[in-house]
């Protein structure tokens, strides 16, 4: 996890330099929302899964053990990363674009870490793709003894390939004015480029992208989550992302330059 946001670190600030955001400010930023985003995320978990720790309260704080779940952390960091905007007078949507190309790397690294662990592990299946954990394990535990399919991994490469196609959006929306006298230093430390067409659009390709892998992921896996029906917590969720996406596009004419402070 912390080689994920080390990375995700250090794309954001090389995408954000150019583009007048001050690089201090996002440190503090970053800092700010990673802490929020894993206590967002450790909350959601425990919430998920009270029962595992009904009877052994100071487990909560045991995070090293493992037990996080993402969408907690983006419920939770992206109201913060919002407010930390209104404190530095950034355009909000602007910065959610700029933060939702790097998120899938992180997630990407963090799959690495559940599938190391055995966490989030798919379901028991013969298939080639199917790994076997060492006895005793959560898997082991989980499925007797079978091979289950690494859910872990597929996300992983979803993620990867995610983060590469918002990289793409992102500097094409966001692609850099020409330098000439003129134009040098139009993307001021107080307000980063926004795009003719308005911000939002990363955000959304992200939440439709991330949502169709997750929903697509949550039907391999295994272990124990809890569901809305046929759905599960993480589906249910998605479908929620969808809506945001199609509210994003909607509005979108609202977030143009000059209708956004």
């Amino acid at each position: 996890m912390a080689l994920g946001i080390l990375c995700a670190y250090a794309i954001l600030q090389k995408l954000a330099r150019p583009r007048g955001l001050d690089p201090d400010r996002l440190s503090t930023m970053v800092l700010i929302l990673v802490f929020s985003g894993l206590a967002g995320a450790r909350l959601f978990f425990v919430a998920e899964h009270f029962s595992w720790y009904a009877n052994d309260l100071m487990g909560i704080f045991r995070i090293w053990e493992g037990g996080l779940m993402f969408y907690g952390s983006i419920l939770v960091a992206g109201p913060v990363l919002i407010l930390l905007c209104r404190r530095y007078r950034y355009p909000a949507f602007a910065l959610l674009d700029l933060f939702a190309v790097v998120v899938p790397v992180g997630q990407a690294f963090g799959r690495v870490g559940c599938f190391l662990n055995g966490c989030c592990h798919g379901r028991a299946s013969t298939s080639f793709l199917a790994v076997r954990y060492p006895a005793g394990s959560f898997p082991d535990q989980a499925t007797g003894g079978q091979a289950v399919l690494p859910s872990q991994l597929f996300e992983t490469a979803g993620c990867v390939v995610l983060f590469f196609l918002l990289l793409a959006l992102y500097r094409y929306l966001y692609r850099l004015p020409a330098a000439t006298p003129e134009t040098e230093g139009a993307a001021s430390a107080d307000k980063p480029l926004i795009p003719a067409i308005g911000s939002g659009l990363v955000l959304a390709a992200y939440c439709v992208g991330y949502g169709a892998l997750r929903i697509l992921i949550e039907w391999t896996r295994g272990d124990e989550r809890l569901s809305f029906g046929a759905l599960s917590i993480a589906q249910t969720i998605s479908l929620g992302g969808f809506l945001i996406a199609v509210l994003l596009v909607l509005t979108l004419p609202l977030r143009r330059p000059g209708k956004q402070g």
